[in-house]
Protein backbone atom coordinates (compact mmCIF):
# COMPACT_ATOMS: atom_id res chain seq x y z
CA UNK A 1 0.00 0.00 0.00
CA UNK A 2 1.43 3.41 -0.95
CA UNK A 3 1.33 6.44 1.31
CA UNK A 4 -1.76 7.87 -0.39
CA UNK A 5 -3.60 4.60 0.33
CA UNK A 6 -2.51 4.70 3.97
CA UNK A 7 -3.79 8.26 4.31
CA UNK A 8 -7.11 7.34 2.74
CA UNK A 9 -7.59 4.33 5.02
CA UNK A 10 -6.74 6.40 8.10
CA UNK A 11 -9.29 9.05 7.09
CA UNK A 12 -11.90 6.37 6.48
CA UNK A 13 -11.29 5.01 9.97
CA UNK A 14 -11.63 8.53 11.38
CA UNK A 15 -14.81 9.04 9.42
CA UNK A 16 -16.72 5.83 10.04
CA UNK A 17 -15.39 4.08 13.13
CA UNK A 18 -12.44 5.73 14.91
CA UNK A 19 -12.83 3.58 18.02
CA UNK A 20 -12.57 0.38 16.05
CA UNK A 21 -9.44 1.33 14.15
CA UNK A 22 -7.17 -1.26 15.70
CA UNK A 23 -9.80 -3.98 15.21
CA UNK A 24 -10.12 -3.21 11.51
CA UNK A 25 -6.38 -3.12 11.01
CA UNK A 26 -5.76 -6.55 12.55
CA UNK A 27 -6.37 -8.06 9.12
CA UNK A 28 -3.31 -6.25 7.75
CA UNK A 29 0.35 -7.11 8.30
CA UNK A 30 1.58 -5.62 11.57
CA UNK A 31 4.04 -3.22 9.91
CA UNK A 32 1.38 -1.96 7.50
CA UNK A 33 -1.16 -1.45 10.28
CA UNK A 34 1.41 0.49 12.28
CA UNK A 35 2.18 2.74 9.30
CA UNK A 36 -1.52 3.54 8.91
CA UNK A 37 -2.06 4.38 12.58
CA UNK A 38 1.10 6.50 12.54
CA UNK A 39 -0.52 8.76 9.94
CA UNK A 40 -0.86 11.98 11.93
CA UNK A 41 -4.33 12.73 10.55
CA UNK A 42 -7.37 13.68 12.60
CA UNK A 43 -9.63 14.80 9.77
CA UNK A 44 -12.51 12.69 8.45
CA UNK A 45 -12.74 14.61 5.16
CA UNK A 46 -11.77 12.59 2.08
CA UNK A 47 -11.78 15.52 -0.36
CA UNK A 48 -8.16 16.58 0.26
CA UNK A 49 -7.01 13.13 -0.87
CA UNK A 50 -9.43 12.79 -3.77
CA UNK A 51 -8.43 16.19 -5.13
CA UNK A 52 -4.81 16.20 -3.98
CA UNK A 53 -3.50 16.40 -7.56
CA UNK A 54 -4.80 19.95 -7.64
CA UNK A 55 -1.98 20.81 -5.23
CA UNK A 56 0.33 20.97 -8.26
CA UNK A 57 -1.18 24.38 -8.97
CA UNK A 58 0.34 25.83 -5.77
CA UNK A 59 3.89 24.72 -6.56
CA UNK A 60 6.31 27.29 -7.91
CA UNK A 61 7.35 26.63 -11.49
CA UNK A 62 11.05 26.48 -10.54
CA UNK A 63 10.41 23.11 -8.84
CA UNK A 64 8.67 21.82 -11.97
CA UNK A 65 11.24 23.01 -14.50
CA UNK A 66 13.85 20.26 -13.84
CA UNK A 67 11.10 17.62 -14.01
CA UNK A 68 10.58 18.36 -17.70
CA UNK A 69 13.68 16.28 -18.40
CA UNK A 70 11.60 13.22 -17.48
CA UNK A 71 9.61 13.78 -20.68
CA UNK A 72 10.77 13.71 -24.31
CA UNK A 73 11.87 17.19 -25.39
CA UNK A 74 9.15 17.20 -28.02
CA UNK A 75 6.55 17.02 -25.23
CA UNK A 76 7.94 19.79 -23.03
CA UNK A 77 5.65 22.49 -24.35
CA UNK A 78 2.65 20.19 -24.07
CA UNK A 79 3.50 19.37 -20.46
CA UNK A 80 3.90 23.06 -19.64
CA UNK A 81 0.49 23.76 -21.16
CA UNK A 82 -1.32 21.72 -18.49
CA UNK A 83 -0.09 24.05 -15.74
CA UNK A 84 -1.60 27.27 -14.41
CA UNK A 85 -1.15 30.49 -16.36
CA UNK A 86 1.28 31.75 -13.73
CA UNK A 87 3.39 28.60 -13.93
CA UNK A 88 3.34 28.69 -17.75
CA UNK A 89 4.48 32.32 -17.76
CA UNK A 90 7.46 31.37 -15.60
CA UNK A 91 8.51 28.49 -17.84
CA UNK A 92 7.99 29.81 -21.36
CA UNK A 93 7.07 32.88 -23.38
CA UNK A 94 5.23 30.79 -25.94
CA UNK A 95 1.44 30.55 -25.70
CA UNK A 96 0.04 27.26 -24.35
CA UNK A 97 -1.06 24.61 -26.80
CA UNK A 98 -4.54 23.01 -26.66
CA UNK A 99 -4.51 19.85 -24.53
CA UNK A 100 -7.36 17.37 -24.26
CA UNK A 101 -8.69 16.51 -20.82
CA UNK A 102 -7.41 12.95 -21.13
CA UNK A 103 -3.87 14.07 -21.98
CA UNK A 104 -4.01 16.76 -19.31
CA UNK A 105 -5.03 14.24 -16.66
CA UNK A 106 -2.23 11.88 -17.73
CA UNK A 107 0.48 14.56 -17.68
CA UNK A 108 -0.73 16.02 -14.38
CA UNK A 109 -0.62 12.54 -12.88
CA UNK A 110 2.98 12.13 -14.07
CA UNK A 111 4.00 15.47 -12.56
CA UNK A 112 2.24 14.49 -9.36
CA UNK A 113 4.37 11.35 -9.21
CA UNK A 114 7.64 13.12 -10.04
CA UNK A 115 6.98 15.72 -7.34
CA UNK A 116 6.36 12.92 -4.80
CA UNK A 117 3.26 14.75 -3.60
CA UNK A 118 1.69 11.52 -2.36
CA UNK A 119 4.51 11.26 0.20
CA UNK A 120 3.26 14.41 1.93
CA UNK A 121 0.12 15.14 3.90
CA UNK A 122 -2.34 17.46 2.18
CA UNK A 123 -2.40 20.90 3.78
CA UNK A 124 -5.84 20.14 5.25
CA UNK A 125 -4.42 17.19 7.24
CA UNK A 126 -1.50 19.01 8.81
CA UNK A 127 -1.57 19.30 12.62
CA UNK A 128 -2.96 22.71 13.52
CA UNK A 129 -0.32 25.08 14.90
CA UNK A 130 0.14 28.83 14.81
CA UNK A 131 2.26 28.45 11.66
CA UNK A 132 0.09 26.09 9.59
CA UNK A 133 -1.78 29.04 7.99
CA UNK A 134 1.48 29.83 6.16
CA UNK A 135 0.86 26.76 4.00
CA UNK A 136 -2.09 28.62 2.45
CA UNK A 137 -0.15 31.80 1.73
CA UNK A 138 0.98 32.94 -1.71
CA UNK A 139 4.61 33.33 -2.69
CA UNK A 140 4.24 37.12 -2.57
CA UNK A 141 3.05 37.01 1.05
CA UNK A 142 5.82 34.61 2.12
CA UNK A 143 8.47 36.75 0.44
CA UNK A 144 7.09 39.80 2.22
CA UNK A 145 7.14 37.92 5.52
CA UNK A 146 10.83 37.12 5.00
CA UNK A 147 11.57 40.78 4.25
CA UNK A 148 10.05 41.81 7.56
CA UNK A 149 11.68 38.97 9.51
CA UNK A 150 15.04 40.26 8.27
CA UNK A 151 14.27 43.64 9.85
CA UNK A 152 14.99 42.01 13.22
CA UNK A 153 18.57 41.42 12.05
CA UNK A 154 18.76 44.96 10.72
CA UNK A 155 17.58 46.33 14.08
CA UNK A 156 20.48 44.59 15.81
CA UNK A 157 22.88 46.25 13.37
CA UNK A 158 21.31 49.69 13.63
CA UNK A 159 21.60 49.72 17.42
CA UNK A 160 25.39 50.00 17.10
CA UNK A 161 25.34 52.81 14.50
CA UNK A 162 25.38 56.40 15.78
CA UNK A 163 26.37 58.33 12.65
CA UNK A 164 23.18 59.91 11.28
CA UNK A 165 24.44 59.83 7.69
CA UNK A 166 25.08 56.11 7.94
CA UNK A 167 21.59 55.62 9.33
CA UNK A 168 20.11 57.62 6.45
CA UNK A 169 21.88 55.30 3.99
CA UNK A 170 19.98 52.43 5.58
CA UNK A 171 16.63 54.06 6.26
CA UNK A 172 16.30 55.40 2.72
CA UNK A 173 16.35 51.82 1.40
CA UNK A 174 13.30 50.79 3.42
CA UNK A 175 9.64 51.17 2.56
CA UNK A 176 7.54 53.32 4.89
CA UNK A 177 6.03 50.22 6.47
CA UNK A 178 9.44 48.57 6.92
CA UNK A 179 10.82 51.71 8.55
CA UNK A 180 7.86 51.81 10.92
CA UNK A 181 8.43 48.17 11.84
CA UNK A 182 12.15 48.80 12.33
CA UNK A 183 11.38 51.56 14.82
CA UNK A 184 9.02 49.16 16.59
CA UNK A 185 11.82 46.58 16.84
CA UNK A 186 14.29 49.18 18.13
CA UNK A 187 11.91 50.10 20.94
CA UNK A 188 11.96 46.55 22.25
CA UNK A 189 14.70 44.52 23.87
CA UNK A 190 16.73 42.42 21.44
CA UNK A 191 15.92 38.81 22.39
CA UNK A 192 18.30 37.11 19.97
CA UNK A 193 21.91 37.89 19.20
CA UNK A 194 22.24 38.37 15.45
CA UNK A 195 25.51 38.05 13.52
CA UNK A 196 26.62 41.09 11.54
CA UNK A 197 24.88 41.62 8.21
CA UNK A 198 28.15 42.31 6.41
CA UNK A 199 27.02 45.65 4.98
CA UNK A 200 28.94 48.91 4.77
CA UNK A 201 26.70 51.67 6.19
CA UNK A 202 29.02 54.34 4.84
CA UNK A 203 27.75 53.47 1.36
CA UNK A 204 24.15 53.52 0.21
CA UNK A 205 23.64 50.17 -1.52
CA UNK A 206 19.93 49.40 -1.36
CA UNK A 207 20.15 46.36 -3.64
CA UNK A 208 22.68 44.62 -1.41
CA UNK A 209 20.93 45.66 1.80
CA UNK A 210 17.56 44.32 0.66
CA UNK A 211 19.13 41.07 -0.53
CA UNK A 212 20.93 40.51 2.78
CA UNK A 213 17.86 41.37 4.87
CA UNK A 214 15.69 39.05 2.78
CA UNK A 215 18.07 36.10 3.12
CA UNK A 216 18.26 36.63 6.88
CA UNK A 217 14.47 36.57 6.94
CA UNK A 218 14.38 33.27 5.07
CA UNK A 219 16.85 31.83 7.57
CA UNK A 220 14.66 32.99 10.46
CA UNK A 221 11.62 31.44 8.78
CA UNK A 222 13.38 28.08 8.43
CA UNK A 223 14.46 28.14 12.07
CA UNK A 224 10.97 29.16 13.20
CA UNK A 225 9.65 26.04 11.47
CA UNK A 226 11.89 23.74 13.50
CA UNK A 227 9.82 21.15 15.31
CA UNK A 228 6.85 21.67 13.00
CA UNK A 229 5.52 18.80 10.88
CA UNK A 230 7.99 18.20 8.02
CA UNK A 231 5.16 18.32 5.49
CA UNK A 232 4.36 21.88 6.56
CA UNK A 233 7.93 22.73 5.61
CA UNK A 234 7.47 20.95 2.27
CA UNK A 235 4.34 22.90 1.37
CA UNK A 236 5.82 26.27 2.34
CA UNK A 237 9.10 25.71 0.51
CA UNK A 238 7.30 24.63 -2.65
CA UNK A 239 5.13 27.75 -2.66
CA UNK A 240 8.40 29.65 -2.72
CA UNK A 241 10.79 29.35 -5.64
CA UNK A 242 13.39 26.59 -5.33
CA UNK A 243 16.23 28.99 -4.38
CA UNK A 244 14.35 30.59 -1.50
CA UNK A 245 12.73 27.29 -0.54
CA UNK A 246 16.11 25.60 -0.26
CA UNK A 247 17.39 28.32 2.08
CA UNK A 248 14.38 27.80 4.34
CA UNK A 249 14.66 24.00 4.19
CA UNK A 250 18.38 24.06 5.07
CA UNK A 251 17.55 25.73 8.39
CA UNK A 252 14.85 23.23 9.36
CA UNK A 253 15.33 20.58 12.03
CA UNK A 254 12.82 18.00 13.32
CA UNK A 255 13.24 19.29 16.87
CA UNK A 256 12.80 22.82 18.19
CA UNK A 257 15.84 24.80 19.24
CA UNK A 258 15.16 25.57 22.93
CA UNK A 259 14.04 29.17 23.51
CA UNK A 260 15.14 30.37 20.05
CA UNK A 261 12.40 28.64 18.04
CA UNK A 262 9.62 30.05 20.21
CA UNK A 263 11.02 33.57 19.91
CA UNK A 264 11.17 33.27 16.12
CA UNK A 265 7.60 32.01 15.93
CA UNK A 266 6.48 34.92 18.08
CA UNK A 267 8.28 37.25 15.67
CA UNK A 268 6.30 35.77 12.78
CA UNK A 269 3.03 36.24 14.64
CA UNK A 270 4.07 39.81 15.49
CA UNK A 271 4.71 40.55 11.82
CA UNK A 272 1.41 39.01 10.78
CA UNK A 273 -0.40 41.22 13.28
CA UNK A 274 1.57 44.27 12.16
CA UNK A 275 0.81 43.67 8.46
CA UNK A 276 -2.86 42.99 9.09
CA UNK A 277 -3.47 45.90 11.44
CA UNK A 278 -0.80 48.40 10.43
Amino acid sequence: MDNRGRMMLRVLINRYNPKAGNTLLKFLPEDEAKEIMNQNIYSSDLLPILHSRQSISTIHYSWIQPLLDNFPKSLHHTVISVLTNQQIAGLTRSPPVPVSEVVKAFLCDKLYQYLNISDHLPVEYLPATELTPLSKWTKVKLVNLADFLGIYDLASEVRSIVNTNYLKNIYSCLSTKQFTFLKQCLNKKDQLASPKLGIDPTVKDCKKLKKVIHKRGLIRLGRALRGQHPDLLWHITHILDSTRGSIVANEYQPQETPKITKILRLQILTIIGFLENG
